[in-house]
């Protein structure tokens, strides 16, 4: 059995790539033992990783702005856990002293260290963060790791920018880096129960949020960040809101075509294009002006939402649930199409989820396109630059493309975004015997 330390900030049943380690964890593999080194605290999840048998290393995250270990008490408690505990492999999880800690594994004589990549962008509202992971920490990242993983090929292709090619590392990055997709578990969305009683679910979640029975839901999971971009997803609302309260302005008369008011033709498209979704988006039969937003999740820019929200008056529209356990309920149950119109993204498995639970999935283009590939009738990729009618169209179309979740687990066997598919590829990684030759660097 291998033993490898992930190191991440935190771990989550909602987070994106900290869910997705949980998974892989709660799978109990006997080939691999995790163990975990955490800088914050999980009170719900930590006591059940202990019962397992697998061990948890708190080391709090310094704030000490020195990427040195000799200077950074974080970096300390890493060496000392590293030197004292003997293990196969290291695997950290972006983020700012990613390319320290590999160094440090490689001085400690780990002969795998793995480096995941789970964004194609770095994001840190602190100045001096961002200096020391593109200055310092990246150039690491190459020198001292045996294998690099991208989630997606956009996210391949964003963190070896023009950077990589200035670095003497950069001949040795080809071998290393490997695309390793976040599969997810389809295990959740097969439970019998929850499909034979999904009308009955649904029911309940819609009184419990107040959501009349015949209103198409759009939904949308994600920590609450400047990533996701939610005062998109406001804008979206707004425009539907104003199209129930004027469909057709008195310039929808000018739609001759002999009319030389180049302005006015352009307001008359748009406003019969505005008509035709109001009737078109009443898919549940109460008409266009019963559309529902529903935000799942939590983060640093939660309640600047809600005030915004409160501000432009479409609290009874949007519903902001915070985080829940019930978010497979909500995929099959609630929602008719999800919504993700982030800056950018890695792979996201939000979206996956709901692709497996068989929804629509509207996205923007700054996000991988692997999912376009292996599930074309079902996402629809749109410009952030477009407008809002464009968006609420491409929303309606793939309200009309749901599926059985049957049909959806399915499609997801043929692709390579299973849980069983990434802890695959990773043992083959971390089964490695031979260190790679740069592990003497250091």
């Amino acid at each position: 059995m291998k033993r490898v330390l992930q190191v991440l900030g935190t771990l989550s049943d909602t987070g994106g790539a900290e869910k997705w380690i949980l998974e892989l964890f709660r799978m109990r593999d006997p080939r691999v033992r995790f163990d975990f080194l955490l800088s914050m605290n999980s009170k719900v999840i930590l006591p059940d990783i202990s019962r397992l048998g697998s061990a948890v290393h708190l080391v709090p995250f310094s704030r000490s702005p020195l990427p040195w270990s000799w200077g950074n008490p974080y970096l300390c408690g890493v060496r000392k856990i590293l030197r004292n505990c003997k293990y196969d492999a290291v695997h950290v999880h972006q983020f700012d002293l990613s390319g320290e800690i590999l160094r440090i594994a490689a001085q400690e004589q780990v002969p795998v260290r793995v480096m995941s990549v789970h964004a194609s962008k770095y994001e840190n509202p602190r100045f001096y963060r961002r200096f020391i992971h593109y200055v310092y920490g990246r150039p690491n990242v190459f020198r001292y790791a045996t294998n690099i993983l991208p989630c997606s090929q956009a996210v391949a292709e964003s963190f070896t920018s023009f950077v990589v090619n200035m670095l003497p590392a950069a001949k040795f990055l080809n071998a290393k880096k490997q695309i390793l997709y976040t599969g997810i578990n389809p295990e959740v969305f097969e439970n019998a129960d929850r499909l034979r009683n999904k009308n009955e679910t649904g029911k309940r979640l819609r009184r419990e949020l107040g959501i009349p029975d015949h209103a198409t839901v759009l939904g949308h999971i994600g920590r609450f960040t400047h990533q996701k971009n939610h005062r998109f997803l406001l804008d979206l609302m707004k425009f539907l809101q104003d199209m129930k309260d004027n469909p057709l302005c008195e310039n929808l008369s000018c739609e001759n075509t002999s009319c030389e008011n180049t302005s006015c033709e352009n307001t008359s498209r748009e406003n019969t294009s505005r008509a035709k979704l109001n009737v078109k988006m009443g898919n549940r039969g109460g008409g266009g002006q019963d559309v529902y937003f529903v935000l799942v999740g939590h983060g640093e820019r939660w309640e600047e939402i809600r005030r915004d929200i409160r501000s432009r008056k479409l609290e009874d529209r949007m519903i902001l649930t915070g985080s829940r356990s019930d978010v497979p309920d909500l995929l099959c149950s609630l929602f008719d199409v999800f919504v993700l119109p982030s800056f950018y993204e890695g792979l996201p498995i939000a979206a996956m989820e709901a692709l497996v639970a068989g929804l629509g999935v509207v996205y923007s283009d700054r996000i991988s396109c692997e999912l376009d590939h292996f599930f074309p009738q079902r996402v629809r990729r749109v410009a952030l630059e477009a407008s809002k009618t464009y968006w609420i169209k491409a929303i309606y179309e793939m309200v009309g493309a749901r599926c059985e979740p049957s049909c959806a687990l399915t499609e997801l066997s043929a692709t390579p975004f299973t849980l069983q598919s990434s802890l695959e590829h990773l043992i083959s990684i971390y089964q490695q015997q031979d260190v790679d030759a740069i592990s003497s660097l250091g």
